[in-house]
């Protein structure tokens, strides 16, 4: 797995990429708000295993990239996020992509296709956040004003480690790298955290005028979509998927048990299990 530095929007973004060759779609993996690219490891490889591309983005002001000034992160219009996305494969010379994401990375991927279906082959939403409006309430609270000042105060090695726990249904399964990449990583990206948090949440949940803008928009994509759910998400609840089969009727839902919120690294067997037949027949389909 290669790091490198690309340029978005005049920010100097870090990247992971696995190269399989490219004798398919290349794959444009996208984290939960707070993580990072590694987020995406213990799938990379079995991924571009498959002959494809394969590229773990760090959003601006996550990971490694560079923090955004005052942008419009979900916009509805002039949206920061699907921008970035589509601007990032341009300068990564990618015309066309699967493009996947988890929690509010699966927010930014489904923005994305709707935002330019052309460039999309395929979209695998894990638990994707904004679809539904019920989020966990530690979320809430962290969008209520002034938290944004408490987000620079120091939280230390406990809150960090917690706060990575919380996406998993069985804390055994966090590697050690994670734990300490949630140090690295983690805890320096909490204003950021915040400030996209509450970009698109409020006390009540998701903001109804952005998820009612995008959701407006979801026919604009009628391309393959897979949606992937931990039985035992605590974040987001897997009660969403009655909401998202009415946003997307015709994807395929797979729902892992004894899972949490990050699936594809609590469980990246039974992630690759469902996902890699669906990249399979979303480039059949094409071809046909």
């Amino acid at each position: 797995m290669d790091a490198r530095r690309i340029v978005v929007h005049g920010l100097r973004i870090r990247v992971l990429e696995e190269d399989g060759g490219g004798r398919g779609d290349p794959i444009v993996l996208i984290h939960a708000l707070g993580g990072w690219a590694e987020n995406w490891r213990a799938v990379m490889a079995p991924l571009a295993a498959t002959g494809r591309r394969v590229i773990a983005l760090d959003l601006p002001g996550f990971g490694e990239s560079e923090r955004p000034k005052r942008v419009r992160y979900f916009g509805p219009d002039e949206a920061f996020y699907p921008a970035f996305v589509l601007a990032a494969m341009e300068a990564l010379g990618i015309e066309r992509a699967h493009v996947a994401g988890n929690s509010m990375g699966g927010a930014v991927a489904f923005m994305t296709a709707v935002t330019a279906p052309p460039r999309v082959s395929s979209l695998v939403l894990v638990a994707p956040g904004g679809l539904g409006r019920d989020v966990a309430f530690f979320l809430r609270a962290c969008a209520l004003p002034g938290f944004g000042l408490l987000a620079r105060l120091p939280h230390g090695r406990d809150a960090a480690h917690g706060v990575l726990r919380s996406g998993f249904h069985d804390p055994t399964r966090i590697t050690p790298e994670l734990y300490d990449e949630a140090i690295r990583y983690g805890e320096p990206s909490f204003p950021e955290f915040v400030r996209a948090l509450a970009a698109g949440v409020g006390i009540r949940g998701v903001r109804r005028s952005v998820r009612d803008a995008w959701i407006s928009r979801a026919p604009q994509y009628g391309g393959p979509a897979l949606i992937v759910w931990g039985r035992e998400d605590r974040v987001l609840p897997v009660a969403h998927l009655d909401e998202l089969r009415d946003v997307l009727a015709r994807a395929e839902v797979h729902v892992i048990e004894r899972c949490g919120h990050i699936a594809m690294a609590e469980r990246p067997e039974e992630f690759l299990r469902v996902t890699l037949p669906f990249l399979a027949r979303a480039e059949q389909a094409v071809a046909a």
